[in-house]
């Protein structure tokens, strides 16, 4: 599952390395992408049972259920209200709880979703996902030129209606009642979901493995995609 205004391309760099072990389903959250409906007020709960939803219409019965961010918060509630439709969790930078400062953070990019150019937003959000080493060794203007290039730009009122959702979301207190084989990662420089998030969804689910990204921020999957994908294989393969 996806980050806060991302569609499944942001998925990218796992697709055909997980593809050659994994049926892999890579989708669009409601409010971005191509897919359509339900309108909000999102939920994560409703993010989960839209997954769900199409596990049926694949008639998969049971899956590897993956989530980073905002898709990290989608997985938790699947594994808590579709419990048998998981064979294992996989919880990437996220959290169980938005306190005040991740609160204030998301309705900062909710003020700014009103005034600015989806790409200008982008990179604002960025400076919060990237590694200050990304910035100089790879950049972002790959990135740009596919904002810049995307025919389904997400609107305005959707970012919002997503980052409300991040917002509510809390199953701290029933991290407990998860019965799914569980990694959680996160990096130990990430400014969005500091390590507290993920140490705290370590504690709280049974036998939960937490591994920690040395040097790295929001986005492992982006920076470092091919440790990344061989944590998910061997991890998803061995549960």
């Amino acid at each position: 599952m996806n980050g806060l205004g991302a569609d499944h391309t942001a998925w990218a760099l796992q697709l055909g390395a997980l593809s050659r072990h994994f049926d892999v389903v890579c989708f669009d959250n409601p409010g971005v992408g191509q897919t359509r409906g339900p309108d909000g007020p999102y939920s994560t709960e409703l993010f989960a049972d839209v997954a769900v939803a199409l596990l049926d219409d694949l008639a998969i019965e049971r899956a590897h259920v993956v989530g980073a961010s905002m898709g990290g918060t989608i997985a938790q509630q699947i594994a808590l209200r579709h419990p048998g439709r998981v064979l294992s969790l996989q919880v990437h930078c996220s959290w169980a709880r938005c306190d005040a400062y991740l609160e204030a953070l998301f309705r900062s990019w909710q003020a700014c979703a009103d005034g600015l150019a989806p790409l200008d937003l982008a990179r604002q959000l960025w400076l919060w996902v990237f590694t200050p080493l990304h910035y100089a060794e790879v950049g972002v203007a790959e990135l740009e030129r596919d904002v810049a290039a995307n025919a389904h730009p997400q609107s305005a009122a959707s970012f919002r209606a997503q980052a409300e959702a991040c917002i509510a979301h809390d199953v701290l207190d029933r991290l407990g009642e998860i019965s799914a084989p569980t990694l959680v990662s996160v990096g130990d420089s990430d400014l969005l979901t500091p390590a507290r998030h993920s140490f705290a969804l370590k504690e709280r689910i049974p036998g939960a493995l937490l591994h920690i990204w040395p040097a790295m921020g929001h986005a492992p999957f982006w920076e470092v995609p091919d440790e990344f994908n061989e944590l998910t294989r061997v991890f998803a393969e061995a549960s």
